[in-house]
């Protein structure tokens, strides 16, 4: 191995351009040294080819907007009329109805009280705090596992609280609500008064506003297939009304492409005002499409190395990537770009595009020919035409806050039972709180066990006193938090899951049934109050819903809070473990 030679110096040299004398107007110049290089750079830009056009001045856009006027829920047969100025499409579409829970019913019962005061009515409030049908009771504890009202006191803290609000501190918000449902709020007074009774109306509209209650129960969630639709309604400048149907929403973020053209509805095509249409003209000055990579229109600039389109390596089939290579490298600087301004809430039509260039020629710009393989921006269906080159813009708040979910189920298939089911992952307290499922489903049950006065071991005891070489069970049992849906055929057709229950054995007391605690599982599907779910909607790995309260505000700055759900595809590897003719 050679010796390196120490005795060698080695320098570094910074080299940097030495300006010869004060005056910089020669480096202004630039002048080029290299005129063939500048031509090659005019030729790949295209500046040889000469065009007999100007630039564009500006544009003048003409479009015509129409607002949706009526709303139909999913399941409903009566629809209603759309205010976009008061709520936005998200609490209109995903709203559903809150319980009556103790904070609720508090909290009912402490507005009227304030109501009645600021309207000077306070000595009323006396007569309504002493009435006995208002009053917070404590029933009789005893065992009734169906009793909703006496269930609850499995809570110690509710027992506590209703304890401390009844014998006339506080009244029952919820069964005021009742009363008045029927009866005039002076009905509680020794004499009528009408301002209690305006009073009373005020109080029933906050409750329902803050419950998310609805006239004709028209809530747009599809229990039967576990997500939102709904129709909405429009009428056209050739006095022909404009159907539009949310076939599934999942409750995520909704778009306008979530919207589809639907045949009409009589319904719907009730009390349209024809006079709403609006015709709005904009005028603006175009600005060039631009996008990393882009060619450069000045010799002295380098494209951006993040994107090289020269680089693209496509074959000959690959026509998308070959077309937007020539776009970029050939075509690009020949785009313009124009905002263009609509309300939301409305269905929009361009009906003229007019560009001035710079020398005040005017050219009519005609919208580009669609059919049904290739729509952009449309809202119709091969069927249906009479809303083509209709845009809809729904009047929609995305960016909301919403909660922790206080009800999370999980819709789970069972292969080996032929089944599914409804597992409440989370389910709410007595104070509207969340609380893990099968812990509260677990310490109700011990409850009710307590007021059977049953001994949680005395069954199981019984049987390991039993001496035999083999024990025959007919089948085991699941936590009391997994719902069952088993399958059927609905009117002799289609395959639906049925929410049914598994059984309740407690000593000597008949047999019951285990009821869910979640309100997406409480829900019904026909009028004798059974729930069926349709088949097709219970993926292969489960689905998630949950129910949430959501918080925004609008245009004029009021917060708006709704409750919602949201349906997702599930990951779940639970296991029931049912199993049946067991021999040990």
């Amino acid at each position: 191995m050679p010796t390196p030679d120490t005795s060698a110096f080695l320098i570094w040299q910074k080299i940097q351009p030495v300006p010869n004398n004060d005056d910089v107007a020669e480096a202004l110049r630039c002048e080029i040294h290299d005129p063939l290089w500048l031509l090659a750079r005019q030729w790949q830009l295209g500046e040889f080819n000469g065009e007999d056009a100007g630039m564009a001045a500006f544009t003048h856009i003409v479009t015509k907007s129409t607002p949706v006027q009526r709303y139909l829920p999913a399941g409903s047969s009566v629809a209603m009329p759309v205010n976009y100025e008061e709520q936005h499409l998200n609490v209109v579409s995903e709203s559903v109805q809150a319980t009556f829970n103790m904070l609720m019913r508090v909290e009912t019962g402490r507005m009227w009280q304030k109501m009645l005061v600021n309207a000077g009515k306070a000595n009323a409030w006396k007569s309504f705090v002493q009435n006995p049908l208002l009053q917070f009771k404590k029933p009789e504890l005893k065992y009734e596992p169906d009793n909703k009202s006496m269930t609850a006191y499995h809570d110690q803290s509710y027992e506590q609280a209703v304890a401390a609000l009844s014998n006339g501190r506080m009244i029952d918000g919820s069964l005021l609500f009742k009363e008045l449902q029927t009866r005039k709020a002076s009905d509680f007074l020794p004499a009528a008064d009408n301002i209690v009774d305006e009073t009373g109306k005020s109080w029933l509209q906050w409750v329902k506003q803050v419950m998310g209650m609805k006239e004709n129960s028209t809530i747009s969630w599809d229990s039967g297939r576990l997500e939102y639709s709904a129709s909405l309604s429009a009428v056209l400048p050739d006095n022909t009304s404009a159907c539009l149907r949310m076939p599934e929403y999942n409750g995520d973020r909704m778009e306008s492409f979530d919207w589809e053209q639907t045949s009409e509805s009589p319904e719907l095509k009730k009390d349209l005002r024809t006079d709403l249409l609006t015709t709005h003209r904009h005028t603006f000055i175009p600005t060039q499409v631009s996008f990393p990579s882009m060619p450069c229109a000045r010799w002295w600039e380098f494209e951006d190395s993040v994107i090289d389109l020269g680089n693209v390596q496509a074959d000959k089939t690959d026509i998308g990537l070959l077309l937007l290579a020539e776009f970029g490298l050939t075509y690009s600087n020949d785009w313009m770009l124009v905002p263009l301004p609509l309300p939301v809430g409305r269905l929009a039509q361009v009906r003229s595009m007019r560009v001035t260039d710079v020398f005040g020629v005017q050219t009519y710009l005609k919208a580009a020919q669609q059919n049904n393989n290739w729509e952009l921006f449309q809202s119709t269906t091969p069927q249906l035409q009479n809303v083509k080159g209709w845009l809809y813009l729904p009047a929609v708040n995305n960016n909301f806050l919403q909660s922790e979910a206080i009800e999370e189920v999980h819709l789970l298939r069972d292969e080996m039972a032929n089944m599914v089911w409804g597992v409440e992952a989370t389910v709410q307290d007595n104070w509207g709180f969340a609380t893990e499922g099968r812990s509260a489903s677990l310490q109700f049950e011990s409850w009710l066990k307590q007021m059977a006065g049953i001994d949680e071991n005395g069954e199981d005891q019984q049987a390991k006193n039993v001496n035999a070489d083999f024990k025959y069970s007919i089948g085991s049992t699941v936590p009391p938090n997994w719902i069952p849906f088993i399958p059927l055929r609905h009117d002799g057709a289609q395959i639906v899951f049925r929410r049914a229950a598994m059984p309740r054995f407690n000593g000597d007391f008949p047999a019951s049934r285990i009821r869910p605690k979640t309100d997406v599982l409480n829900s019904k599907t026909d009028t004798k109050g059974r729930y069926d779910i349709k088949e097709e909607e219970i993926a292969a790995s489960g689905i998630t819903v949950r129910q949430l309260w959501r918080r925004s505000r609008w245009f004029d700055g009021k917060t708006i809070t709704w409750l919602a759900r949201e349906k997702n595809i599930g990951r779940h590897r639970e296991s029931s473990g049912l199993q049946f003719d067991i021999i040990k």
